[in-house]
């Protein structure tokens, strides 16, 4: 197989991928967007770690700012965050995820999961480090693509 033919198969496993991550619908209360978000949060609180702000998200999520701000709002809307402002520095405000949207984000999580599971169940340990490998390398490939871009 030659370099054309290696980047065309790696395109289309890549799509396959993703087709079928999207199509099988596995998060029922959050969107993909919503669940970046709420990992962070999450994460942040199960860890004890500092507050986390719009800016922090972006830089989190690689999501944009405005995506980031449409997000929160439709969060906030649904009561799974709060915005809170800094009593530090009144010109910062915190996002926290509510104690509400816990089970919420604790079932859709469990879902995604259910994907790793049979990823991993497929792979072995051997194949899941390979492939948290390549996946990191690929991550930081593309990132540093969309760096060159700006």
């Amino acid at each position: 197989m030659d370099q054309l033919e290696q980047r065309e198969a790696l395109l289309e496993a890549w799509m396959s991928m993703t087709a079928v991550i999207r199509g099988n619908r596995l998060l029922k209360g959050l969107s993909m967007n919503e669940m970046l978000v709420c990992n962070v949060l999450y994460r942040q609180r199960q860890t004890g770690g500092g507050p986390v702000t719009a800016t922090e998200l972006c830089r989190r999520t690689r999501l944009l700012k405005s995506q980031i701000n449409h997000i929160l709002t439709g969060m906030e809307h649904r009561d799974l965050i709060r915005r809170v402002r800094s009593e530090t520095d009144r010109r910062s405000i915190h996002i926290q995820l509510r104690e509400e949207a816990l089970p919420l984000y604790e079932t859709e999580h469990g879902s995604v999961m259910s994907i790793v599971e049979a990823v991993c169940a497929q792979l072995g340990p051997e194949g899941i480090r390979q492939l948290t490998d390549l996946l990191t390398q690929a991550t930081g490939a593309v990132a540093q693509y969309q760096n060159l871009k700006e």
